[in-house]
C-alpha cells in the first residue's frame, strides 16, 4: 500500500492535534481480513467511540465529482462504471485483484486522499471540545505507516480456519467484488490466497498495543471489548499529560 513518507509522519507528529492537551485519543484499529475488525468496532461505537471507516471514504472517493474518480476513470477506462456513472467495484475489483501492477496503480492513486480525509476527520473529532477515543477503521493501517501517527493499536485477529469460514461464507452472502459474476461464492484456496495476500497477522501484532483474538463467539468478544474499553478510557486520561504519547510503547 502507498502510505506515509517519513516527512509525512514527522509533519502528523509535530502537528497542532499532536501537541495540543485538550484532545481525544486516536486510536488504529485493524487487523486481518474476516477477523472480525468491523464487529469490534461497532461494539465500541456503542460503548461511545467515533468511528472514521476508511472503507466508506474510500468508496466516496468513487462517485461522480470526486478527483480521484477522474483519475481512476482516466486509468482504468470507462468500462469500470456502472449504469449510474458511478465507479462499480465490482468491475474495478475484478480486473486489479489478479494483478499486482495494476493493484498498484490504483493504491497509488486512492490511498493518499484516503489517508488524507481519515487523518483530517479524526483532528476535527479530536479537537472538537470534549474528550473523545476516536477509532481509525483501517484494515491496512500498518501497511500505510498509519501506526506512527495514532496513539494507540488495536489489531483483530483470528485463526486461519476461522478467517476461513468467515471469509466463504460472506463471499457466498456478499458476492464478492472480486469473482467472476456467474460464481456464488469463494472456494477454499481462492479463500486462502486472500488471506496469504495480506500482511501476516504475526506480524501485524509486533505493532499493536492492544491485540483482540475474535476465534470464539460473540459473548467472548463482547466481553474482551468491555475490557479494551476500559484500558483505552484510562490511555485517554494520559493524554493531557503526555499529548504526543510518546511514552505508550514504554
Amino acid at each position: 500500500m502507498e502510505g506515509l513518507t517519513s516527512n509525512e509522519v514527522k509533519g502528523w507528529k509535530d502537528s497542532s492535534l499532536c501537541l495540543k492537551k485538550e484532545r481525544g485519543l486516536i486510536v488504529g484499529l485493524t487487523g486481518g481480513i474476516a477477523c472480525g475488525k468491523t464487529t469490534v468496532a461497532r461494539l465500541l461505537a456503542q460503548r461511545g467511540a467515533d468511528v472514521i471507516d476508511l472503507d466508506e471514504i474510500g468508496h466516496r472517493l468513487l462517485k461522480k465529482g470526486n478527483p480521484v474518480f477522474e483519475l481512476i476513470v482516466k486509468t482504468f477506462g470507462t468500462g469500470i462504471l456502472d449504469d449510474s456513472g458511478n465507479i462499480s467495484r465490482a468491475k474495478l475489483g475484478r480486473i486489479v485483484f489478479h494483478d499486482s501492477e495494476l493493484r498498484s496503480r490504483l493504491n497509488q492513486i486512492t490511498h493518499p486522499a484516503i489517508i488524507e480525509q481519515s487523518l483530517a476527520e479524526a483532528e476535527r473529532l479530536a479537537t472538537s471540545g470534549t474528550k473523545k477515543i476516536i477509532i481509525i477503521d483501517a484494515p491496512l493501517l500498518i501497511e500505510a505507516g498509519m501506526q506512527d501517527v495514532v496513539d494507540i493499536v488495536v489489531v483483530v485477529i483470528a485463526d486461519e480456519k476461522t478467517q476461513l469460514d468467515r471469509l466463504i461464507q460472506r463471499s457466498v452472502k456478499q458476492k464478492s467484488p472480486y469473482l467472476p459474476l456467474e460464481k456464488g461464492g469463494l472456494s477454499v484456496r481462492e479463500a486462502q490466497a486472500r488471506i496469504h495476500s495480506q500482511m501476516p497477522l504475526s506480524e501485524k501484532v509486533k505493532y499493536a498495543d492492544f491485540v483482540v483474538e475474535n476465534s470464539a463467539g460473540m459473548d467472548e468478544l463482547k466481553t474482551k471489548i468491555v475490557e479494551l474499553w476500559d484500558d483505552l478510557k484510562t490511555w485517554e486520561k494520559k493524554i493531557d499529560r503526555n499529548p504526543k504519547m510518546t511514552e505508550k510503547k514504554t
